[in-house]
């Protein structure tokens, strides 16, 4: 038999040497020993299904395109990428200096040092001790706004009259005696002052009496001092060289839920981009080249979307083929991992790639035509990175097909399972110690003042980083008990996670690199599939092999599991 045969001249290929008997009915012809046809045709597609693309390559002559797609589309989506990168940190640099610019304008006596994120922090929180310094800062930041056209090194221009809301608890007093009046029912109370009204502006008080308003101290939650600015920049942030325009949306929150005495103050920004109405149309070689590299990426990543899509279709369909098979001829069917190993997820991995990087292209080619408002800067970076990382992943699908590279391959995958059982067990004990250190070290210590920055800290310290600032930070003047516990907990944390953990950790992985290894050396074991299309008697190396197409394989297995309606007439003769 050969490869280019049909299941049809496969079934029937040894109808026409039959004659009919001298009673009228056909004779009984029963197979030869040996394989079938049907057999050796199910044997072939699963030995060719298992190959890797050069020994397919022999097999068929054709060209290996999803190999060649990934070699393509590694490249220009890196390229791609690398332009968007370049373009994003243009934005992110813009918004940052933006919101420094407002800090010095706004905030009284603001200290360049607080715009440097250092770690430790070199400086405290800002913050308002006394009444006379938030009257100096709202009068500070009204002013400042008035005369921010004049004044600034920017083009920044006032969009908006000044809104100042204070959010307090409905009643709310306390007297000298400690009597406390409390009603938790919250109320927010906004003033605005027109920007009509700002030439006529002297100073907070005299605003807040005009307004007929009293700053309730003892009942304040928060206040909020909220403003809109409108700026343009002439750098370019994308591949059109032009302006971009810019409403910017200020708000000063001054946050008083502690009610500690103190009020820290926080400047947040929200740009929101704007179409400039002067903007003339202009383009350039290199907007053109972006343009056409987005466009080629998409056409690129919906190629190799499709061959994926295909190559998991056709794999489904050799897997119920099979399995009909060995029902209908063995009596047995395939297992869970027989059944997954038609699963391909380096195709899965490929395809969920393919649709991160069409979204992502299609919203950049969006955004640096200026054809949406607003900033999606952040969805577009989520999906081309996760997109970019996924498909430098799926190179490795193909060093496995080399000796020494899949050894490393095989290794991770032969580990997870057990690294995955180790690690529940593991992380039961982890989780302990961040609560524990939370709860305990949290007041005293700024690494565990949260739940997240204690598994942070315990995480940095398995790895070895800040040992020393971790100890040295808890004071012992404050809690002599704390003090001695956070010794114990410490180093306790310490050696059972890095001595222990981490050690049987890296030997589970090493376990399994030596069972690699033997089985290099001796040989895998084979499993039933591959004990069963082995013996399959097709030269594979002849380069004749061909397979049949997805509709046609479609077709006959629906034909296979839906009887028609001629046959079922015949099933029952009264």
């Amino acid at each position: 038999m050969g490869a280019y045969e049909s299941e049809e001249e496969i079934v029937f290929s040894g109808l026409s040497n039959r004659r009919p008997s001298d009673s009228g009915f056909e004779p009984l012809i029963l197979p030869p020993p040996g394989p079938s046809s049907e057999e050796e045709k199910i044997k072939r597609k699963l030995k060719f299904f298992f190959m890797n693309p050069r020994d397919k390559f022999i097999a068929t002559r054709q060209i290996p395109w999803k190999l060649l797609l990934q070699i393509i589309k590694v490249v220009l989506v890196t390229l791609q990428l690398w332009i968007f990168a370049e373009f994003r940190y243009a934005h992110v640099n813009y918004y940052s200096d933006q919101t420094v610019a407002l800090e010095h304008f706004f905030i009284k006596d603001w200290d360049q040092v607080r715009e440097v994120h250092a770690y430790p922090p070199s400086t405290g929180k800002m913050a308002f001790y006394k009444k006379s310094e938030f009257y100096d800062f709202l009068d500070n930041a009204i002013i400042a706004y008035r005369s921010i056209e004049d004044e600034a090194v920017g083009p920044f221009f006032r969009n908006s009259s000044i809104q100042l809301c204070i959010q307090q608890f409905k009643t709310g007093s306390i007297k000298k005696d400690l009597q406390v009046k409390l009603d938790r029912e919250e109320k927010t109370i906004c003033l605005e002052l027109k920007e009509n009204e700002l030439d006529g502006f002297k100073n907070s008080s005299t605003w807040f009496h005009q307004n007929n308003f009293t700053m309730p101290w003892h009942a304040l939650q928060s206040i909020e001092l909220a403003m809109n600015l409108t700026s343009v920049t002439l750098k370019p942030l994308g591949p059109v060289p032009t302006p971009d325009c810019f409403k910017l949306k200020v708000v000063i929150r001054l946050d008083n839920a502690g009610h500690d005495g103190q009020l820290p103050v926080k400047l947040s920004m929200v740009p929101v981009r704007l179409d400039c109405p002067s903007e003339e149309e202009s383009s350039s070689t290199y907007s053109s080249l972006v343009v056409s590299l987005n466009l080629v990426v998409i056409f690129l990543c919906l190629s190799s979307l499709l061959l994926c899509l295909r190559a998991l279709l056709r794999a489904q369909i050799l897997k119920h083929e099979t399995d009909a098979f060995f029902r209908r001829n063995y009596d047995w069917s395939l297992s869970v991992n027989e059944g997954l190993e038609f699963l391909n997820l380096w195709y899965v991995m490929i395809c969920t790639n393919d649709c991160l990087i069409v979204l992502g292209s299609i919203i950049k080619q969006l955004i640096e035509s200026k054809s949406v408002i607003g900033d999606m800067w952040d969805i577009c970076s989520l999906l081309l990175g996760t997109g970019n990382l996924l498909v430098w992943f799926g190179l490795l699908r193909y060093l496995g097909f080399f000796k020494t590279y899949n050894v490393l391959i095989l290794t991770m995958k032969g580990a997870a399972p057990n690294m995955l059982r180790f690690l529940i067990c593991a992380s039961f004990i982890y989780i302990g110690f961040v609560f524990a250190g939370w709860v305990i070290l949290g007041p005293y210590h700024f690494k565990f003042e949260s739940i997240m920055s204690t598994s942070e800290c315990l995480f940095s310290l398995i790895n070895g980083d800040d040992m020393f600032a971790t100890f040295m930070s808890i004071p012992r003047e404050r809690s002599v008990s704390v003090w001695v516990y956070s010794r114990v907990y410490l180093y306790t944390f310490i050696c059972l996670f890095i001595y222990v953990v981490l050690s049987l950790f890296i030997s589970i992985i090493m376990d399994t690199y030596e069972i690699i290894k033997n089985c290099y050396e001796r040989g895998f074991p084979a499993n039933r599939l591959e004990q069963f299309y082995c013996t399959s008697e097709f030269d594979f190396k002849s380069g004749q092999y061909q397979g049949e197409s997805v509709v046609t394989r479609v077709w006959t297995l629906l034909r296979t599991h839906i009887p028609s309606p001629r046959s079922r007439a015949y099933e029952q003769i009264s």
